[in-house]
């Protein structure tokens, strides 16, 4: 019978309810985009401009920010260092100098979006309207950056030092002492049969503080390079490492996760002191637990759930999946390495039937870090993946498909060991079953440390088109490709019999947010014949009610309200 301990009962429980999550708001930007710049990609001007300024979709980091201003001899004509608009962090901009002679001019920037990913352009213009040559010439696109294998192996090595961490504490906290429960052993005897039945387990505990330690000790460093655009070994300096110590997400966190790494190496110093109680060990094995929990919490303000619209849910749901992920590979981690030489200086019996009620104790645990897992990911996949069609066409929707699909190895190898947990005979194949399920486990961490740098994208744009009657009139808007940048407003008013409506003298659209923190916009179309097009600037996405107002030659008024649903940018 499967025995789920308390705690595991509680957690079940607790887990099981994140779905409701989904509740909340859903949208949730991928890295940072450009959606609107002065002057405009490929925009032809009279006179020099006296500045550049480019704003995004979101507020920036101040780090590691750069425009460079140059002519077509590559020579810089801007006057300093770019900087935030202070009334509006999502612009940065920079001084050009006055008097610039006709030509055509680059526009390099880098900055660093929310979620720590830096992102870069070109955006090329012209003064004056002497060259015959110009075209496009983006080099680059927000975000076109592509990730580094280190940063990535670093974050896989994270991941697995956090997992050997957690795993053993919580395997040796929660769970095998709970396999003696009921056998009236005395509190001295339970200690020294729990340490005989995990000869290696001190020695797994500190590789993964090892891991773990090394892991976060040479992130920043490596950041930083990317961060910057520098070599890797210009990571390693001063200036570099001070800039993003002060003003980036990512050295803030770093800091505070170098502080609970020297707290954790305490704590597991007393953890395993055999010259103290068995009660004070375990209340500092607890507290390494804790601590363990902070480390995880705080990798969770950087990426994407700290970019999120509503960052709060998206970074528990983070949390919770990478602890519930850590639990279970971690406890695998010493199943298999901790179990095969198990309970050496135990009776044969007694040592087959520890391995065997180990697997039962944790496939209750498992259960509830797979409901964790389950509701966390879904979740995730609704947050970052908000069209079905990007888990196919986009790089983040293949590997989070990968990533299910080996969770659900994992699931089928748990229970194959479950089952083999009640058969003495088959010792021998669950420790296989066990080094396999663990190689998987590895493989699922890699997949999320490639996840943490790629971009989840934005919903496909579905160009908008309706029709609207109103009294003798159909008033047709479409908006195409109805995302966030240039659009195409497109309006055709019509009487009941499909004619044009001739002696339109005016036609206004007025955009309003369903967010209130959005501005609302009001653009008027020309009239010289039907459809009326106009070619304008959506500033961001979501929903907005976008009101029609029409008026005749006898100053009849035709008004029709549409309500349009902006996707990312296309």
């Amino acid at each position: 019978m499967l025995y789920l301990s308390r705690p595991a009962r509680v957690a079940c429980l607790l887990l099981l309810c994140l779905p409701l999550l989904i509740l909340f708001p859903r949208s949730s930007w991928a890295h940072a985009f450009v959606i609107e710049s002065s002057p405009t990609e490929n925009q032809v001007l009279d006179k020099s401009p006296s500045q550049v300024s480019i704003t995004f979709n979101e507020d920036l980091q101040s780090a590691f920010m750069s425009i460079k201003v140059t002519d077509e001899a590559g020579k810089r004509v801007d006057t300093g260092k770019a900087q935030l608009n202070p009334e509006h962090k999502a612009t940065m901009e920079i001084k050009l100098i006055p008097g610039m002679k006709a030509g055509i001019y680059t526009v390099n920037w880098r900055a660093l979006s929310a979620d720590g990913h830096p992102i870069n352009g070109v955006i090329p213009f012209q003064v004056g309207s002497g060259s015959d040559a110009y075209t496009n010439q983006t080099a680059a696109s927000e975000g076109s950056i592509a990730s580094r294998l280190d940063l990535i192996a670093v974050r896989w090595f994270l991941y697995i030092g956090i997992s050997l961490l957690f795993g053993a504490l919580c395997f040796r906290l929660f769970i095998l002492p709970s396999l003696y429960q009921g056998k009236g052993n005395a509190a001295e005897e339970l200690d020294q049969r729990s340490s005989a039945a995990l000869p290696r387990w001190p020695v797994l505990l500190w590789i993964g503080y090892g891991i773990t330690s090394a892991a976060i000790l040479i992130s920043l460093p490596l950041q930083a390079s990317w961060d910057a655009g520098v070599s890797i070994g210009e990571g390693f300096t001063l200036p570099i490492l001070g800039e993003a110590l002060q003003f980036t997400g990512a050295g803030q966190v770093w800091f505070i996760q170098m502080i609970l790494v020297l707290l954790l190496s305490v704590t597991l110093i007393y953890t395993l002191d055999h010259s103290i109680s068995i009660r004070q060990r375990r209340l500092w094995g607890y507290s390494s637990v804790i601590l363990t929990l902070i480390v995880m919490l705080s990798k969770a303000f950087v990426g994407h759930p700290a970019a999120a619209t509503h960052p709060a849910p998206a970074i528990a749901a983070d949390f919770v999946h990478l602890a519930a992920a850590a639990f279970w590979i971690g406890s695998l981690a010493v199943m298999a390495v901790c179990l095969p030489v198990a309970g050496v200086e135990l009776p044969v019996s007694e040592r087959t039937a520890l391995r065997q009620a180990a697997l039962r104790r944790f496939a209750g645990w498992g259960i509830a870090m797979v409901a964790a897992l389950l509701a966390t990911g879904i979740y995730g996949a609704v947050l970052y993946v908000p069209a079905p069609s990007m888990l196919l066409n986009t790089s983040y929707g293949l590997v989070l498909l990968g990533k299910a699909a080996l969770l659900l190895v994992m699931l089928a190898f748990a229970a194959s060991q479950f089952r083999s947990a009640r058969q003495a005979a088959a010792t021998r194949r669950a420790a296989i079953g066990l080094r396999t399920e663990l190689c998987v486990g590895l493989l699922v961490l890699l997949l999320a440390a490639l996840l943490t740098h790629l971009s989840p994208g934005q919903a496909p744009a579905v160009p908008f088109e309706e029709t609207r009657t109103t009294g003798e009139y159909n008033v047709t808007l479409a908006v195409s490709p109805n995302a966030v940048g240039s659009n195409e407003f497109k309006v055709t008013v019509q009487d009941r019999k499909g004619a044009a409506v001739s002696g339109i003298q005016q036609v206004t659209l007025t955009l309003v947010p369903a967010d209130p923190d959005k501005a609302r916009q009001e653009f008027v179309l020309p009239v010289k014949q039907q459809p009326f097009r106009s070619q304008e600037l959506m500033t961001a996405e979501g929903t907005w009610v976008v009101k029609v107002h029409a008026l005749t030659a006898s100053l009849d008024a035709i008004d029709a309200d549409f309500t349009l649903h902006v996707g990312g940018k296309k």
